[in-house]
């Protein structure tokens, strides 16, 4: 197992990817704290972990607040004795016209996830920097490349994630510390509308993207097959990224009718 006795927090437990996270990491041998804005959300999380026989902590906190976290970070040393891995999953989009979007929204999509990865990133590195060692991991999207002109909130807020990512490797690889993030692409689901259809038709790989997708890159990145991987954005969207110089007629006939390879 390539987490064999790693200690992990990993925030947004419950959420679309923590949910599919947490058992995977559990299923290599990591104890989890699976920490979420409510209890019943961190609850289901070590569930999922015990499921898999391994050690789980469940931590309800707000995490947009320093003092949550930092008790939060207090009480997983207190359980595990040290935190190996951290991993952050927390989002909030709004999809609004852009001359009227509303700066509430704004704030809340920032709150809830560059200004929550910052305040937990900092948290957990003062321990990891005592240890010599540790694995951050922040989950963004290709959104913040991207720019969606309707999620001006988001596209703002995985931007800024992927600043804070490289700005912390800067800062933290001085203590053997990694910090990564893996960037997510279209995660539609069916039935598509003519737009997703028509980005699937787009798609190398000809499909959406799922939760379970983002497992396997988590992992290699907090395992030590990764050692000297810091500082990355690692796309995993299908080419979504790549898809804009795609030719007609250079794709497979299914491809061009727009069908889905999967029905």
């Amino acid at each position: 197992m390539r987490l064999e006795g790693k200690k992990a927090i990993i925030t947004g437990c419950n959420g679309e990817f923590g949910s599919a996270i947490v058992p995977g990491f559990a299923a290599e041998g990591c104890d989890v704290a699976c920490v979420d804005f409510t209890q019943a959300g961190a609850d289901t999380g070590a569930e999922k972990v015990r499921q898999r026989g391994r050690q789980a902590l469940a931590v309800a906190i707000d995490l947009r607040k320093r003092d949550e976290i930092e008790a939060m970070v207090d009480e997983v040393i207190a359980a595990f004795g040290r935190i190996d891995i951290l991993i952050n999953t927390t989002m909030a989009s709004h999809n609004q016209e852009f001359l009227n979007f509303k700066e509430e929204d704004f704030d809340d999509s920032l709150s809830r996830g560059v200004i929550s990865y910052f305040l937990t990133c900092q948290a957990v590195a003062r321990q990891m920097v005592k240890q010599r060692y540790g694995k951050i991991i922040n989950l963004s999207s290709i959104v913040g490349v991207l720019g969606p002109g309707q999620a001006a909130s988001w596209t703002a807020d995985r931007g800024a994630v992927n600043g804070l990512t490289r700005a912390a490797a800067h800062a933290l690889g001085f203590y053997g510390i990694n910090v990564n993030a893996v960037a997510r692409g279209n995660t539609a689901r069916k039935p598509y509308s003519a737009g997703v259809l028509e980005r699937v038709r787009r798609l190398p790989l000809g499909r959406t993207e799922t939760a379970e997708d983002m497992v396997e890159p988590c992992i290699f990145l907090a395992s030590d097959g990764a050692s000297y991987i810091t500082g990355t954005i690692l796309n995993v969207d299908g080419g979504y990224t790549v898809a804009g110089v795609t030719d007609d007629r250079h794709r497979p006939e299914w491809a061009r009718a727009g069908v889905d390879p999967s029905d």
